[in-house]
């Protein structure tokens, strides 16, 4: 692995690292570059969001055709979730009206 030098931006004395993204400066235990750490983090976070929020999980080894297969599928699976919730919300506005004017 490279080895690179890295100026620490809290003690500013250099240090050989190899540029992983949790380096921290040997110095001060400071990490070298936070927001890394930070948009690894949320990056993370997001991928398992998006698993979690999937009925058929996409997985990188699957076949192209499998993977347009499953992103299809769980498209028609969420766009029908939100299309009966918005029956079921038109029917009871619906109710609402109805029961205000038959007063």
């Amino acid at each position: 692995m490279n080895q690179v030098e890295t100026k620490c931006p809290v003690c500013g004395k250099w240090s050989s690292g190899t540029g992983k993204i949790g380096a921290r400066c040997p110095h001060c235990d400071a990490q070298f570059d936070p927001m890394r750490v930070q948009y690894a983090e949320a990056k993370r976070l997001n991928a398992e969001m998006t698993v979690k929020d999937s009925y058929l999980i996409i997985k990188d080894s699957d076949d192209t055709i499998v993977q347009m297969s499953k992103e299809f599928i769980n498209f028609i699976r969420w766009t029908t979730f939100y299309g009966i919730s918005i029956v079921y919300f038109f029917i009871a506005a619906m109710i609402i009206i109805f029961g205000l004017v038959m007063l």
